[in-house]
């Protein structure tokens, strides 16, 4: 049955039944509908949500007034992406693999480094050291309320990690004295402890080019979806 506009949440075990065609690639969407996310469309053809100005989207629905007001959306088929970008709706794709950890608890692996959740007092320095051109102020404020973790190493803060606004594992950054030392790891896995702590899906969206983020997944055993994804923002 298609319905338009915002759907109560009652209706969640319906929307469940379409992400079950394929559990592993739709699974984000069962997570952002947990993290409160709208749903603003669901038919045969696909379902879009919604939570602030971050849409998901799964199947071929792209009718462009269903993804206005938006920052940022992920849609799954290139011929969603093609018909947004051709109508104006956004101006840039990144083009993204899909990465999610269906393991077990994971004990990291590496001396000398002690691990724990950051506190806004440690904004400066996250600001400082993301190098990400959307890490304003509030948007790191908001993401050390939910959850940022810090690893230091004799007493220095040598990298953090966390979760996004839309829920995805990421903000990820070890500084360049630190580098290949097995840092990346103990953070990503500490991440990864804390959404399976808190029933949160541990997964990730990695630029196709990006293949020391392919190789840290693949050494942490997360899996990945054989078919790309596209952040349009």
């Amino acid at each position: 049955m298609k319905r338009n506009g915002l759907i109560s949440l009652n209706i969640l075990m319906e929307e469940l039944q379409w992400i079950q065609k394929d559990p592993f690639r739709y699974g984000f969407l069962r997570d952002f509908l947990n993290l409160g996310a709208s749903v603003l469309y669901e038919a045969e053809d696909g379902v879009v949500l919604k939570r602030g100005r971050i849409v998901y989207s799964a199947g071929t629905v792209s009718e462009p007034s269903l993804f206005s007001d938006t920052f940022v959306a992920l849609v799954c088929e290139p011929s969603v992406r093609d018909r947004l970008m051709e109508a104006g709706v956004f101006g840039e794709c990144f083009e993204c693999l899909q990465a999610v950890y269906t393991g077990d608890s994971i004990v990291p692996e590496c001396e000398d480094v002690v691990v724990r959740q950051l506190e806004l007092s440690d904004m400066p320095f996250v600001l400082e050291n993301y190098h990400h051109p959307g890490a304003k102020e509030k948007h790191i404020r908001e993401r050390l309320n939910d959850y940022m973790v810090g690893a230091f190493v004799d007493g220095r803060c040598a990298g953090f990690a966390g979760i996004h606004e839309e829920g995805a594992m990421g903000l990820l950054e070890v500084l360049p004295d630190y580098r290949r030392r097995g840092i990346a790891e103990v953070l990503e896995s500490s991440v990864i402890n804390w959404c399976i702590r808190n029933s949160r899906l541990p997964y990730c969206h990695v630029l196709t080019n990006n293949t020391a983020s392919i190789a840290l997944q693949n050494k942490l055993k997360l899996k990945f979806d054989n078919k790309p994804l596209y952040w349009l923002s």
